[in-house]
């Protein structure tokens, strides 16, 4: 584009310079002489005088501009035309736009909460006069010499309502690929959550220095609008706060109804983040009531909600080697139109059938409970989608309760009793010990301490919501477990009789399979940060401080534990939904380094460690869908242990290594075994379901 009009004046406007060019216009910085100040110029270029799209839009701009009256939005000041030129006088910003301050890196925390809380009400006004901008960026919103944010470039906004938009969006998908929310991308109807969505775009870039999608074509980047969850923030700049963090995952949910409901909800959310002063940065629908302790004492009160990715490891933990966050999609079929007039693309994206392959063997243990709400499938943005629950299994609890009751006290919770032994496989002699446990009976999954020696069970929880994978202290004293008390499933601790009960984490993602380290000052655990059935691994202290992240590289980390002299973190790794990749993983805690100890095309999984010497422990496939099979610490001597009829899963051995507790569904429901590990016999400890054994205490002869 020339720049013929330099030095000219127009309409009593004197051209000093140019400031700017998009896709339809031309910015000018100009000397308005009558009132003595300088403005802004936008100029239709002549190329584009004969085309009634943009001739449309450059009029509808003024039109748009003359209804939307609001303290950040640019002003325009005159409007007219000079030699057939079309031209918007509006109020010139000397700070540059965003755009030209990220050309410096990432923006400062004050800096984007001050651009956002001037952005979001402006937004917000555009939207109750049923104007989307629908292509909120970066470079259109300037800032003036003190700080002041306004939007600008309503060229391509929407009036909701007005026939005449019908003949502008037919010809296709108008906006930015790089921030266009996913159902902008394709051609769907939208609302103001798509600018939200935008504008969670935005503030991705501004707190990263990079946009969250990129890639060769316009194309490419719209269809991972709709296709792929963006990158950890924190993976691109650590010192991003946690809180701000979850505000973007939520700003940029794929489904608009996961989203803030309006603009300022969004910036009030970013703000309380950036402080720590709050008590939730999501905010949802419906309070959790209060979870009530033994013996009628105050309702427990929640932590404060932890915000992933946390900040970096704490306390011994060396730095480990972090990995930007890519997400590969199973099975996609992607239809595209052509361009529009300014170049942008119509993205029509399709997805068909996800295909799961290899689900979970955890979503087996609560599917009677649930009820599968979200579809396997991906199918348009309003659709349905993955909600994944633990083990993957979509949906939600069907009836979950509005209010939590008070938890039972222990005069409240009898013991079951002593029940007649269950039929032996083999002779096997009980050892003097007690166990924790989960079970499903009477529609309600609880947590259960058995006796072995003489069978008495007792139920330690007594609640509507789903308890499970509990998990023993070194000590003995106390048990960790996840629940999903509070709406979604969370890490709890309670001592081993049942009392004092209290949450240890508070989020809005799916926090699973935790484990203790050997010196039971750490808890780790895996989490759903995305939401998308990726995990990442974590530790917290058990009094619910120094959150961190461990290891994070994009898939699906779960089963944590630690090796014996705390040197390593064994784990499995793979994509979601894709058992054949999943491989037990070793992590160094010292060098950060991440190996894998099995390759092959077949699930390995859940790994635990011998009490004694460098044996692992893990799940593969065998004749039940499950075996057991021992390797050592370097993945080399690998064994099969324990392949039984059924399907093998949740094993740990006794401290003396003489036993093995497990879980099988031979019996026709998912029970627990003991196997006598010298004589290979193998007895049924439970007849009314079982699942997920520890060892609370244990007797040596």
């Amino acid at each position: 584009m020339s720049d013929e009009l330099l030095g000219q004046t127009i309409g009593g406007y004197e051209i000093l310079d140019v400031v700017g060019r998009g896709g339809m216009a031309t910015v000018y910085r100009a000397h308005q002489v009558s009132m003595n100040r300088t403005v802004a110029l936008k100029v239709l270029p002549r190329l584009f005088l004969h085309d009634d799209t943009y001739l449309q839009r450059f009029n509808r701009e003024v039109k748009i501009i003359a209804k939307l009256e609001h303290r950040n939005i640019v002003p325009v000041h005159d409007y007219g035309e000079f030699d057939g030129q079309p031209y918007i006088v509006m109020r010139y910003m000397a700070g540059g736009s965003v755009d030209d301050m990220l050309a410096h890196g990432p923006l400062l925390v004050d800096d984007i909460v001050s651009i956002m809380s001037q952005i979001a009400p402006a937004l917000d006004y555009a939207h109750s006069k049923s104007v989307l901008h629908r292509d909120i960026k970066p470079s259109n919103v300037l800032m003036d010499d003190d700080g002041g944010a306004y939007l600008t470039d309503f060229g391509i906004a929407r009036i909701l309502g007005d026939p005449s938009n019908i003949s502008i969006t037919t010809q296709g998908v108008v906006g930015t690929p790089s921030y266009m929310s996913p159902e902008q991308a394709q051609g769907q109807d939208i609302d103001g959550r798509s600018d939200v969505y935008s504008l969670g775009v935005m503030l991705f870039e501004m707190a990263t220095g990079r946009r969250p999608f990129e890639s060769d074509t316009p194309y490419s980047i719209a269809v991972m609008q709709v296709t792929q969850q963006p990158p950890a923030p924190r993976s691109i700049n650590p010192e991003i706060l946690p809180a701000f963090e979850q505000v973007i995952y939520r700003a940029m949910s794929k489904r608009r109804e996961d989203r803030y409901a309006n603009a300022v909800q969004f910036a009030d959310a970013l703000h309380r983040a950036a402080t720590q002063n709050v008590s939730e940065v999501y905010m949802i629908d419906t309070e959790p009531g209060g979870v009530r302790l033994p013996h009628d004492d105050p309702p427990v009160t929640p932590p404060p909600p932890v915000y992933y990715p946390p900040s970096q490891p704490s306390g011994s933990l060396p730095p480990v080697r972090k990995r930007r966050f890519r997400v590969t999609n199973l099975l996609l079929s992607i239809s595209i139109g052509g361009a529009i007039g300014c170049g942008l693309l119509i993205v029509l994206v399709a997805i068909a059938a996800l295909l799961i392959t290899n689900a979970d063997r955890e979503a087996q243990i609560v599917d009677q409970t649930l009820t599968a709400t979200a579809a396997t499938a991906i199918a348009t943005v309003d659709g349905p989608t993955i909600t994944p629950l633990p083990g993957n299994l979509e949906g939600d609890l069907e009836g979950r309760p509005t209010s939590l009751p008070a938890i039972a006290t222990p005069s409240e919770i009898a013991p079951l009793g002593v029940r007649e032994t269950p039929q032996a496989d083999g002779d096997v002699a009980l050892p003097d010990a007690l166990i924790i446990y989960f079970a499903e009976r009477d529609g309600n999954y609880d947590l259960y301490r058995m006796n072995l020696r003489t069978h008495e069970d007792v139920r330690l929880t007594s609640h509507p919501s789903v308890d499970m994978y509990p998990q023993v202290s070194p000590d003995g004293q106390q048990i960790v477990f996840v629940s999903d008390r509070d709406g979604d499933y969370d890490l709890y601790l309670m001592d081993t009789n049942g009392d004092n009960l209290r949450q240890l984490t508070n989020n809005f993602v799916t926090d699973r399979i935790p484990s203790w380290s050997p010196d039971g000052r750490w808890i780790i655990f895996s989490s759903d940060t995305r939401g998308d059935g990726t995990h990442d691994l974590y530790q917290i202290r058990p009094d619910g401080t120094d959150l961190s992240l461990i290891y994070s590289d994009g898939l699906r980390n779960s089963h944590p534990r630690w090796s014996h002299d705390d040197h390593y973190i064994i784990f499995t790794g793979g994509r979601p939904n894709e058992g054949e990749t999943w491989e037990v993983m070793r992590l160094d805690r010292r060098t950060g380094e991440t190996i894998k100890l099995t390759t092959n095309n077949v699930r390995d999984w859940s790994p635990v460690l011998a009490p004694e010497g460098d044996r692992i422990l893990y799940l593969t496939m065998g004749e039940g869908d499950a075996a057991l099979v021992t390797m050592s610490l370097d993945g080399s001597d690998s064994q099969l242990f324990y392949d039984g009829p059924g399907y093998e899963w949740g094993a740990v051995f006794s401290p003396d290594m003489r036993y093995l507790l497990f879980t099988s569904d031979a019996p026709g429901e998912d029970e627990l075994f003991l196997l006598d590990i010298e004589s290979g016999n193998v007895r049924q400890l439970t007849n009314t379901s079982g699942m997920y054994a520890d060892w609370i205490t244990y007797n040596v002869g």
